[in-house]
């Protein structure tokens, strides 16, 4: 089975400046690192991880060498606005001011780190007021809350075989 130590790897041809982005803007630091490779830890967040490696690195089965695509990365943050000027000012590259996020009730914004790869801040959303009504089976947004088993995805790709 799984382990609980669990984290993306991104791969990515800007190695060294990937690491800088995500140790200067988002608080992570150096857990393990070895020539091309570096498993970052967030600061203050015992199970937050995220690895970086040079995308031809002969660790990396060579049909399957290249940079990262089609991932979007998502921090929750506190307090969107003060999140978004900081990170303005710090300089990254923002495509939207903070706009009412998917889950309701919460505000977010996208910036796309150096390689092209969207990363979503999204103020706390409200996940255990979604729980707490799931636990009820109330219904939210026409989705049955308090479902049992697969998920949606899941079960609809069953169907479709």
């Amino acid at each position: 089975m799984l382990s609980n130590f669990t984290y993306p790897v991104l791969c990515t041809k800007k190695y060294a400046q990937t690491v800088n982005y995500f140790e200067d803007h988002f608080d992570y630091a150096p857990e393990f690192e070895l020539p091309n490779f570096s498993i970052l830890k967030r600061k203050g967040h015992d199970n937050n991880y995220i690895a970086i490696i040079d995308d031809n690195h002969e660790q990396i089965p060579e049909e399957f060498r290249g940079s990262t695509k089609g991932v979007i990365l998502t921090y929750p943050v506190d307090n969107i606005n003060t999140t978004y000027q900081q990170l303005y000012w710090e300089g990254l590259n923002i495509l939207s001011e903070p706009v009412e996020a998917i889950c309701k009730e919460t505000k977010h914004f996208y910036v796309v780190d150096p390689n092209g790869i969207l990363i979503d801040i999204v103020e706390n959303p409200k996940i255990r007021d979604y729980s707490a009504n799931k636990s009820r089976g109330q219904k939210q947004d026409g989705h049955r809350a308090g479902r049992q088993g697969k998920s949606f995805a899941h079960k609809a790709a069953a169907h479709r075989q």
